[in-house]
């Protein structure tokens, strides 16, 4: 049996980045606070109100967004004191293309054990599941990690 060769894996910096935003996206209070800068420009009472979430939570909130750099913040030119975010387009242009860089459809191949019977496996080994053992615990040379 020939051996594949195993398509090589994004960047690792790429994953980390991919699995910051997704933890921080996780959090249903801020995803339904893009879901309302998506329709436009927003202050903190505005979302607070929309939210019915206390103005500290929601600030804390589009702190965690501004950090990612998903969420712009701008001040009033008439008072200061006012800020108004909205969504950075770029970002979230970025944000998109590394989410389906990740998750596209054409990465997703059907699995093929790195351990079977033609690789030189027992039948103990093949019945007993100890070959998947081998690859989760990074035994297996082929394994895609």
């Amino acid at each position: 049996m020939a051996v594949e060769a195993v398509k090589a894996e994004p960047q690792p910096v790429r994953l980390a980045q991919l699995s910051t935003f997704l933890k921080a996206l996780c959090e249903e209070n801020r995803m339904r606070i893009l879901c309302f800068l998506m329709q436009g420009e927003r202050s903190v009472c505005d979302l607070a109100a929309c939210l019915r979430l206390p103005q500290n939570l929601v600030s804390h909130h589009l702190s965690v967004l501004r950090e990612l750099g998903l969420v712009a913040a701008r001040r009033d030119v008439h008072d200061a004191r006012w800020v108004y975010y909205s969504v950075d387009r770029v970002a979230l242009a970025q944000l998109n293309a590394l989410y389906l860089s990740f998750f596209a459809a054409e990465r997703a191949e059907p699995w093929r054990p790195c351990c079977d019977p033609e690789s030189g496996c027992c039948p103990e080994c093949l019945i007993t599941g100890a070959y998947l053992r081998r690859v989760f615990d990074g035994a297996c040379p082929e394994a895609p990690w």
